[in-house]
């Protein structure tokens, strides 16, 4: 029992969680400063988690694991002081620190000969030998630090995700843009079509948000007279659960204050592109093209535009300003596309024809441009017909990659548009934007001209990482309840 290996470590006067350990190099140092440490006769302290253990006689082989490598550890009874009690006391999973010397195997493995030991944590579940791993999928999803203990295919996958959230911010910060925070609590949700979660904030008895998008806080610096800023963090939508959809997910937005629809196209293209060249360098390659479930996706190509109401009538035959409301029901009924026609308007209908019957075919680099305003409550009204917005979607893959319009920052149209959406919302539409008189007031103090973009981190790189979902590329997917 783990319990009674704890109290026979006690006994022994051992800490089996001690809170002062030797620093120990990393494994991958080790291994490619081999023939100089051997040369130098230099003892070095290593730790990890022991992965295998395997006895000969007076002599142990395991194999210690860190986060940047693997080494073999050599344990001979002549240079290890209570040789038994180490055997004793050491299983596999434990995390243990070994000082010695670079050895080279007869059969030449760079290893570590150890003269000391040192117990850094015990481990007390039952730990699978490396070479058989764990393989129970959901057991996989509920402890993912499973996951990236046994894959390393799998580790390589999340610092991948980390190191390009490091890159895109430092691409930003590059092109002149200001990293700010804005409030994930709210007492008004908005900046999306998405039902939100709910909470209570006990001392002042208030109804509370998670936030759906940071869009109205960050808009409302650039009232505050803040000109090129973004934000990268977690955003909460109470929807289901696919793989391009997590109920908690990271977005990153910014706002460019004097910057208009086609300058931040070309922007997002400019960002994309460098970020997807850096991440093909760390892979050894030099090219702008990422294969994506069986796919290449080439975005040294011209990247296509569409109008969305063009491509809509292409490929649906419906004319989204000539055909009734009825004709989009009808069509969306006969391709079995599931929705609730008495609280949807023809908008909100004609865009779930549109992600069952368009998306999945815009594999390649597409912007999407000029979305009706039934669906577009923040973007500004296009010049040349009032029913539609300058707005964007950036599509890869078949999936929506990226939102962003010229920024509506006229207060009387802002509010026209909050009492429609407010309509829809009282006849039980969750998704329709609610009323915020404090955001009207907001442009009422004048908002620059401007434009915002945000972008669905989770689906960009499900992308780049080339997997089947959103959840293989969250360390922490949310999972229902065991």
């Amino acid at each position: 029992m783990p319990e009674d290996k704890l109290k026979m470590i006690k006994d022994l006067g051992i800490n089996p969680y001690p809170d002062t350990v030797p620093k120990p190099l990393a494994i991958e140092k080790l291994v490619n400063n081999f023939d100089k440490l051997i040369k130098q006769q230099k003892k070095v302290w290593l730790g990890g988690r022991v992965m295998s253990l395997r006895e000969h006689g007076k002599i142990t082989f395991l194999n210690l694991k860190d986060f940047s490598g693997k080494v073999q550890i050599i344990i001979k009874a002549e240079l290890i002081p209570n040789y038994e009690q180490f055997l004793k006391i050491i299983d596999i999973g434990d995390i243990v620190l070994f000082y010695g010397e670079a050895f080279l195997t007869k059969t030449k493995e760079k290893s570590l000969l150890a003269s000391k030991w040192c117990l850094g944590a015990k481990v007390l579940k039952n730990f699978s030998n490396e070479y058989y791993k764990v393989k129970d999928e959901e057991l996989l999803l509920r402890h993912p630090y499973l996951r990236t203990i046994f894959y390393d295919e799998t580790k390589t996958v999340f610092y991948h995700r980390f190191k390009l959230l490091e890159s895109l911010r430092k691409i930003l910060w590059q092109e002149g843009f200001l990293e700010v925070e804005t409030p994930i609590l709210q007492l008004k949700y908005g900046g999306a079509l998405a039902k939100p979660f709910v909470t209570y904030l006990e001392s002042l008895k208030e109804k509370l948000y998670l936030r759906i998008a940071p869009e109205i806080s960050l808009k409302k610096m650039l009232v505050g007279g803040f000109e090129k800023i973004f934000e990268i963090g977690k955003n909460f939508r109470n929807e289901g659960i696919d793989r391009e959809h997590n109920p908690e997910f990271t977005m990153i937005e910014l706002y460019w204050a004097y910057q208009n629809l086609e300058g931040l196209m070309r922007f997002t293209e400019k960002i994309l592109k460098k970020l997807i060249k850096q991440y093909n360098q760390w892979r050894g390659q030099n090219n702008l093209a990422i294969n994506f479930n069986n796919y290449v996706i080439d975005l040294d190509k011209k990247w296509q535009r569409y109008e969305y109401i063009s491509l809509f009538k292409e490929i649906t035959g419906l004319d989204y300003f000539h055909n009734s409301l009825q004709d989009f029901i009808n069509f969306a009924s006969k391709n079995d596309i599931h929705l609730n026609p008495k609280v949807m308007n023809k908008g909100k209908i004609a865009d779930e024809i549109f992600k069952k019957k368009i998306r999945p075919q815009l594999v390649q680099p597409t912007f999407l441009l000029y979305h009706p305003k039934d669906i577009s409550p923040l973007a500004k009204a296009h010049p040349q017909n009032d029913n539609l917005t300058l707005r964007f979607q950036l599509y890869l893959g078949g999936f929506e990659i990226a939102n962003a319009f010229a920024e509506l920052n006229d207060p009387l149209d802002q509010k026209e548009r909050f009492e429609k959406e407010a309509r829809v919302l009282r006849k039980g539409d969750a998704e329709a934007h609610p009323f915020d008189e404090t955001f009207i007031e907001a442009l009422e103090f004048a908002m620059p001209p401007a434009a915002g973009l945000g972008i669905g981190l989770d689906r960009l790189f499900t992308i780049l990482l080339n997997k089947k979902n959103i959840q293989d590329i969250i360390y922490f997917p949310f999972m229902r309840n065991k």
